[in-house]
């Protein structure tokens, strides 16, 4: 620090933890699919039956369930925190204001190892 001030980066973070913190359930070995899916719209909601769309948060240190969907292109926007998209075999970082697109076919999921949630909100359109 010096007379002006001081920057904390937030890529630096960590938490306190502590028995009764979040922080704590999440550095639990095990199921590290914690997630929470907010849905949006469902196809029977639009008006080709081909739409879905919500906003998923990944806590950190931990994943999606991942899935792959044969008949249906995906978009993902990330809105808060980074985190890495993996789709078949290959890993991009991704971060807020990141846009990624995904192909019918490869399996794919999100992967948060950081300290502060990751958000994005995603759209699905059925391929005819």
């Amino acid at each position: 620090m010096n007379d002006m001030g001081k920057l904390v980066n937030g890529d630096d973070l960590s938490s306190l933890g502590g028995e009764s913190s979040f922080a704590n359930l999440l550095r639990q070995k095990g199921d590290e699919i914690r997630r929470d899916v907010l849905m949006l719209l469902k196809p029977e909601d639009s008006a080709s039956g081909r739409l879905e769309s919500g906003i998923t948060v990944v806590y950190p240190g931990c994943r999606t369930n991942g899935h792959a969907h044969a008949d249906r292109e995906e978009v993902y926007f990330f809105l808060e925190g980074r985190g890495v998209m993996g789709v078949g075999d290959e890993n991009w970082e991704v971060r807020a204001g990141d846009t990624f697109y995904v192909r019918p076919g490869p399996f794919h999921t999100t992967r948060n190892p950081y300290y502060t949630p990751l958000k994005f909100f995603w759209i699905t359109v059925k391929v005819e």
